[in-house]
């Protein structure tokens, strides 16, 4: 049988495309003549890769990586990180809410300074770093990082227009963004987000008594595009005196120790704690 689809009542069928297009997004539907969708853009971490799910980070969608504000968890180390990977092909937007950002370090993990745009607007303020940031993807910028802080409800409320309007934006530039924030989410991030992944520590990696590394472990908690519940896990490896820091990913490390060796497939990537001794003989940690 060939033709166009014959309906009784088109409007129901209009009214069910709607619905189905607002709770998903736009992505989530499409004509069978229509081109198909970009793939994910690949992290370069085999194990992340798989872990979310969709085999990267998914374009035109909102993903956040989600971790306690205490103690560290390595969501902003990965943030930074990524954006680094990103810079190596494309231009970057990182909107530093956080205010913790610094130039030398995204170098240290092999990122193109001069395709990275980093934004800070005045006192951190929430609305216009999200305005600030979906304009700049509006003018053609393909990459988005926000690290974000915690912020009062009030700022939130203020923000909400913004938040939605980024989320339009991403969607119909078909950009990849990625958001580092404290959990537990704020409402309206929680609800704008497609892809929420919560990050959180497994443990201090030792190797010959020394601190070389955070093992973290990753879960997919909340996803429009998959099904959620996977999981992976990733070590933060620190940069050794003649070396740059890696992520290796794990089989299965959630809830269980990592291999003293950090068997996996590496990317480089970058350090979650500097070089240095804290007060009281514990490594010295980087927010996040």
């Amino acid at each position: 049988m060939s033709g166009p689809i014959l309906m009784d009542d088109p409007s129901s069928l209009i009214e069910a495309v709607t619905l189905v297009r607002r709770r998903f997004g736009a992505a989530a539907l499409r004509r069978g003549g229509d081109p198909l969708p970009e793939p994910a853009w690949v992290t370069g971490v085999p194990a992340l890769d798989q872990g979310l799910g969709q085999g990267g980070l998914v374009r035109g969608r909102l993903t956040v990586l989600a971790g306690a504000r205490s103690p560290v968890t390595g969501r902003l180390t990965l943030l930074q990180a990524l954006a680094a990977v990103a810079s190596r092909t494309m231009p970057v937007v990182y909107v530093d809410l956080v205010g913790t950002l610094d130039p030398g370090f995204l170098a240290d993990l092999g990122a193109d300074l001069d395709a990275c745009l980093v934004v800070r607007p005045p006192g951190g303020d929430l609305a216009p770093g999200l305005v600030m940031g979906y304009s700049l993807v509006a003018a053609g910028v393909p990459w988005l990082a926000v690290a974000l802080p915690v912020h009062p409800q009030p700022a939130w409320r203020r923000a909400e227009p913004a938040l939605a309007a980024l989320v339009a934006t991403v969607e119909g530039r078909r950009a990849v963004a990625c958001v580092a924030a404290p959990a537990p989410l704020a409402a309206p991030l929680a609800y704008a987000s497609s892809l929420t992944v919560t990050c959180r520590s497994l443990g201090w990696q030792e190797e010959h008594d020394d601190v070389v590394g955070l093992r973290v472990g990753l879960e997919v908690v909340k996803s429009r595009v998959g099904t959620p519940g996977s999981q992976a896990g990733v070590l933060l490896r620190y940069p050794r005196p003649h070396g740059t820091g890696e992520v290796v990913g794990f089989p299965t490390v959630v809830g269980l120790p990592a291999s003293p060796d950090g068997a996996g497939v590496a990317a480089t990537l970058g350090p979650e704690v500097t070089p240095a001794v804290a007060p009281g003989g514990g490594p010295a940690v980087a927010a996040g």
